[in-house]
């Protein structure tokens, strides 16, 4: 600024150089003080040979240097101006005030080049670089006025950017925010981690005490079912060196019952631990049993006015979900392992055959008689008794449920019916939903239960695939459901 203001200086005063030559010029060269006619005469033709010869007299001679001064002074400030715009947009403001005052001694010059022109035809050269010079200083100042409007543009822009940059760091420093809480929290969850660590190990060691005593009591529990397995055996021998002996010497009527019943039970505990390891958990036969209990709602059955009467109720599984539910129930059974274990449990169970009970109860006196995996256990004849008797003994609109394996299912029916020796043959769904409606019950419907996992059925496509996992993996059970009128 300091510079270009001195350049200002240094053309104000060649400016006021040119307006003292001019006035010269205007005057020609001054008069001589000659006394004499002679002097005079000459004097007169030297003023008329320096107007025809003006442009060699010492005030053109002054003016050219003059000029050349001024123009040198001018690139000076050209100079000046390019590189105050070269220092950058933040002295933008800078630049933009010395091109205005370059702008205004560039007006100043075009005035005086103006008065030169009039002053004489020869300063119209002089004039005309004047111009050129101007016009170069108005494209300079057009030049200007546009960096001055990019430059408020870009003002603005970055305005804009501060307050784009503003909100990002508002909206990263909320996001810190959010990571120390959430380094809190992951804090928290390594110390509960931590916490919890220690108790999985604390676990972990009682788990192998545990399995370390589960082991132990396995082989006790292998070495007691030996001893009794020998007991077992020898109890049948001793019961059948009785039996041998009875004619030379006959027995008293009780001796012959406590034979026929020990000779009846002495599978009990056998079947008992054939049960528990292929019948399933006792939470996965409840929860199975589970879709009667709707059934039994619906048709307001387990009350107190309609108990309900199970068969054959083996470990109590049923009984004990009926009681859970609020649903009154009894059940009957020969097994004396399992009679025993339903009175552990609290639950109502009679001891005995199960169609000798049903035959010795009174007409109407159950809401529902239900039996469970039994008639696949039962000769053709005994199935119809069954059927007729749960007939009689029950009430009007009472139900009647009989589950048995779907031979349907070539699994069920080729291989995991006969895990069980007890087993006669597998009857067909369609067979005992004969028999029901055949002996007088209505309303009889069949349900199919306990498909396989998805997990182990092939992808279906609609055709070989789905017919294969409906032969294999389909409904493992089925229930005949019938309503007495």
């Amino acid at each position: 600024m300091s510079d270009l203001s001195a350049i200002t200086d240094r053309l104000r005063s060649i400016g006021e150089e040119l307006e003292s030559l001019s006035s010269q010029i205007k005057a020609g060269e001054p008069r001589p003080q000659s006394p004499t006619l002679k002097g005079r005469i000459g004097g007169a033709i030297k003023r008329r040979l320096y107007r025809l010869l003006w442009w060699h007299c010492s005030q053109m001679n002054a003016a050219v240097v003059l000029i050349s001064r001024w123009m040198h002074e001018e690139k000076k400030a050209i100079e000046a101006i390019r590189q105050g715009y070269e220092q950058g947009i933040q002295n933008a403001d800078h630049r933009i005030n010395q091109t205005a005052a370059a702008a205004a001694n560039s007006l100043r010059v075009a005035e005086l080049a103006q008065r030169l022109a009039t002053d004489s035809s020869g300063s119209a050269q002089l004039a005309a670089s004047v111009s050129e010079l101007t016009r170069k200083f108005d494209a300079e100042s057009i030049h200007t006025r546009q960096l001055a409007t990019n430059l408020s543009e870009l003002r603005q822009e970055l305005d804009a950017e501060n307050v784009q940059a503003r909100q990002l760091a508002a909206s990263l420093s909320e996001l810190m925010q959010e990571i120390e809480a959430e380094n809190v929290q992951t804090r928290q969850l390594a110390a509960r981690f931590s916490e919890l660590a220690q108790k999985v190990d604390v676990e972990s060691n009682q788990t192998r005490h545990l399995h370390a005593r589960i082991s132990d009591l396995g082989l006790f529990t292998q070495q007691t079912r030996a001893s009794l397995s020998i007991q077992d055996r020898r109890l049948a021998v001793l019961i059948e060196e009785s039996r041998k002996r009875l004619p030379a010497a006959p027995p008293s009527q009780r001796l012959q019952e406590m034979l026929n019943e020990e000779t009846q039970h002495k599978y009990d505990s056998l079947y008992a631990a054939f049960e528990d390891v292929f019948r399933g958990s006792r939470e996965e036969i409840k929860s199975r049993q589970s879709v009667y209990l709707p059934l039994l709602k619906e048709h307001k059955v387990g009350s107190s006015a309609m108990p309900l009467l199970d068969l054959g109720c083996g470990r109590g599984e049923w009984l004990e979900l009926l009681g859970e539910q609020g649903f009154e129930a009894r059940g009957v059974d020969s097994n004396d392992e399992m009679i025993e274990r339903c009175k552990s449990a609290g639950l109502s169970i009679e001891s005995g055959d199960s169609l000798a009970y049903l035959k010795s109860q009174p007409d109407e006196c159950v809401g529902a008689v239900t039996a469970f995996h039994m008639v696949e256990h039962m000769p053709f004849d005994v199935v119809l008794v069954l059927i007729d008797e749960s007939l009689r003994v029950l009430k009007p609109g009472g139900l009647l449920i009989l589950e048995t394996p779907n031979p349907a299912n070539f699994l069920v029916g080729a291989y995991t019916f006969h895990l069980d020796p007890t087993h006669l043959k597998p009857v067909p769904s369609p067979l005992l939903k004969f028999f029901v409606e055949a002996r007088g019950f209505c309303g009889v419907e069949v349900r199919d239960l306990h498909p396989y996992p998805q997990a182990v059925r092939l992808p279906e496509d609609g055709g070989i695939a789905s017919r294969f996992n409906d032969s294999l993996y389909g409904p493992q059970d089925y229930a005949v459901i019938g309503r007495k009128p």
